[in-house]
């Protein structure tokens, strides 16, 4: 019989993706606009890899802390076992976008939008793999 506790971790894990998958949608359909500011693609990129970390570890069935940064989620993983896509330093500027420049204007040059949207579609492919994990029966 399956656990009925892991059947709803992956139930709730599955929730979270869904709205990662948003977040990844509009970084696809917005991020060649030249009227979109680099603020906007860059928190919903790191909302992308936020919620996919989320979902991971929910999958795994361990609590996470109520937090936007991505390298405090990454290391909850790595210590759980599990290898993310891309090393630590690939994510953790991305966290300034959740809280920082959330509320304040974007003027850096250097936010490589293409960069952006490819690493969230790694992360959204690496969690399904793992939300996707069959239930220990």
């Amino acid at each position: 019989m399956a656990d009925h506790l892991e059947i709803r971790q992956q139930e709730l894990a599955r929730l979270l993706l869904k709205k990662t998958e948003q977040d990844l949608t509009l970084v696809k359909n917005v991020s060649n606009s030249e009227t979109v500011a680099d603020e906007i693609i860059g928190f919903h990129v790191q909302q992308t890899i936020e919620k996919a970390m989320k979902a991971v570890l929910t999958r795994l069935g361990i609590q996470y802390a109520y937090t936007h940064n991505l390298s405090l989620l990454y290391q909850q993983i790595k210590e759980a076992g599990i290898d993310p896509p891309v090393p630590v330093e690939d994510v953790e500027e991305l966290t300034a976008f959740a809280v920082q420049f959330r509320y304040i204007l974007y003027e850096d040059e250097d936010f490589d939008r293409k960069a952006g949207k490819i690493l969230a579609k790694k992360f959204v492919k690496w969690a399904n793999g793992i939300v996707e994990m069959p239930v220990r029966l």
